[in-house]
């Protein structure tokens, strides 16, 4: 083996070792930290003790290094301490990944901004819903396909299992109407970037999470970062935390591996940072840098919340402190994510990932601490956001009082038939059986509407307090709905079982024999012919029994149906 074969062999196995070591230390990344540090420290753990957050990890890059790195709190009810390792759900912060290998699919020639996504799907779905066999990919990228906003949401969809779970999840999401046209305008959807990751697995023949892995993990280094359920690194997860009532409770939800693509990617505080700088510096991973996002294709939302004013390809682009800004918040209804890309501000990047989420908080204190280390780092007042006590606290306890009353009244009616057995009530015209009949239609259309219209499947994943209220309410409504009905119908026609018949012309209705049967008596056959003849008197009983006058006693004969009633 000559000298510069040896040497040769030497680099390689030299640098093999290099990157074996950084790949080790990249996979347990020491807290960093700079001059900006205790400010950061000192806005997160003031929000976080606001909020009282379990658990976050904040993750900042700028000027093309990281400059914080950090881990807050708890990751679950162990105690164990969160770090930057720890890995989280990023929920719709997952989409600016997606967008990245759809850029890789275009640019390769796989797929074009503007082709119609149909072809990809047709093998999936026997008819599309009416109009979209005109959607593109791009449509799908900016939320302008017509797809529905709640269409594909966490809390409305089956979670599926297998390999063919986002072939199922296709089936189920394209079985609803669109919202609208194709290209009429932005209506986020979830069911957009599911879509697109089947058409991924169409066009390269291989599963969605397998192309992320190979695409992006993989070549940014990213090594804390998967996209399924059963993937080792999930042991290390934190817990994601829900709202009762105001108080945090953690919550295992189940793992939806169909919605990957939009919101269902798990990474850590380290992992993003290399995300964010491969956007912000540049890296043959990445189609398009963030200040090409920025400038590049963006719809307009009509948003009005921070930073949402406009959509890109996969970002949403807005300004702040007059700084364009690209970014995407994440909330999973138990994660909460953030992730903001400030390019013109010397390549700025922040990450924010909690174990816990509050939509009923409103968008600004959701994501208050990526908001506010925005405005902090471009040399702003953060402005912190307080969580409202009226949406928080007292909505969730006045919807369960409202639950309360429904299932005392409900016990209350059913004890009054236990007790008192059904009553025997006569309607009498409409008007009666409108009073009877219109309280428990109007529970039954109350409960049963919202049972049916309403996504209380969503208000439970999101709201669960409050959701949870709703659906309980709901069935109560329509139960008791349902017992009042009946309970007005039966005894309407128990009243007419046991009403006496109709009486009979030239017979007093308060003097008339209710039995067809005569009880065994004697009396005047003349006083019988005289009540026959029109006296309407009732015969006199006994008599005389002998002597002039004397008539013949006879007894318990039946009489003609017509003097019986």
């Amino acid at each position: 083996m000559n000298t510069a074969l040896r040497a040769t062999i030497a680099i390689v196995v030299l640098s093999g070792a290099v990157v074996l070591s950084s790949g080790v230390a990249a996979a347990a990344q020491s807290p960093v930290r700079t001059d900006s540090s205790s400010d950061i420290d000192a806005w997160v753990e003031q929000r976080m003790a606001a909020r009282g957050l379990p658990g976050t990890a904040v993750a900042v890059v700028r000027g093309g290094e990281v400059v914080h790195l950090a881990g807050y709190g708890v990751a679950d009810d162990t105690g164990r301490t969160v770090t930057p390792d720890t890995p989280f759900i990023l929920g719709s912060a997952s989409k600016p990944f997606t967008g990245v290998v759809i850029g890789q699919l275009v640019e390769e020639g796989l797929l074009s901004w503007d082709e119609p996504v149909w072809p990809h799907l047709s093998h999936l779905v026997d008819e599309p819903p009416d109009g979209f066999e005109t959607a593109t990919v791009e449509q799908l990228l900016t939320h302008t396909a017509g797809l529905g906003m709640i269409v594909g949401t966490a809390g409305t969809v089956t979670i599926h299992e297998g390999p063919d779970a986002l072939d199922r999840r296709v089936d189920e999401l394209l079985s609803r109407r669109l919202a609208a046209a194709p290209g009429e305008g932005f209506n986020y959807s979830n069911a957009g970037f599911m879509l697109l990751a089947a058409v991924t697995e169409q066009v390269t023949g291989r599963p969605f999470a397998d192309e992320l892995g190979d695409r992006v993990f993989d070549p940014l280094g990213m090594t804390g970062s998967f996209a399924t359920a059963d993937d080792p690194r999930a042991a290390d997860m934190a817990t994601g935390h829900q709202q009762w009532f105001g108080r945090w409770r953690p919550v295992e939800l189940a793992y939806d591996d169909a919605g990957t693509a939009m919101g269902y990617i798990a990474s850590t505080a380290s992992d993003l940072a290399t995300f964010m700088q491969a956007h912000l510096d540049g890296h043959p991973a990445i189609p398009a840098s963030a200040a090409d996002i920025i400038t590049g294709t963006v719809v307009p939302t009509g948003w009005d919340t921070p930073l949402d004013a406009g959509y890109g390809h996969g970002w949403f682009i807005d300004e702040r402190a007059g700084t364009p800004v690209a970014s995407h918040p994440g909330s999973l209804g138990h994660f909460t994510a953030h992730i903001l890309l400030a390019p013109d501000a010397d390549g700025l990047g922040i990450a924010v990932v909690s174990n816990a989420s509050a939509f009923l908080a409103g968008h600004e204190a959701q994501y208050d601490i990526g908001l506010g280390l925005l405005d902090l780092l471009l040399d702003q007042q953060p402005q912190p956001s307080t969580p409202s006590a009226l949406m928080v606290l007292v909505v969730p306890v006045l919807a369960w009082l409202v639950v309360a009353a429904l299932l005392a009244a409900l016990a209350r009616d059913l004890a009054r038939l236990r007790v008192h057995g059904l009553p025997a009530q006569r309607r009498r015209g409409a008007r009666g059986w409108v009073r009877a009949l219109l309280p428990g239609a109007v529970l039954i259309a109350s409960g049963g509407g919202l049972l049916i219209a309403a996504p209380l499947g969503l208000a439970r994943h999101f709201y669960p307090d409050g959701g949870w209220a709703v659906t309980a309410g709901a069935w109560i409504a329509l139960t008791w709905g349902l017992v009042r009905v009946v309970t007005a119908v039966a005894s309407s026609a128990r009243a007419r079982r046991l009403q006496p018949p109709a009486a009979t012309p030239g017979v007093r209705k308060s003097e008339a024999i209710w039995d067809h049967e005569i009880p065994p008596a004697c009396f005047h056959l003349a006083d019988r012919d005289s009540w026959l003849g029109g006296d309407q008197r009732p015969p006199r009983q006994g008599g005389p029994s002998s002597g002039e006058g004397a008539v013949t006693r006879f007894s318990g004969p039946r009489l003609p149906r017509a003097i019986s009633r």
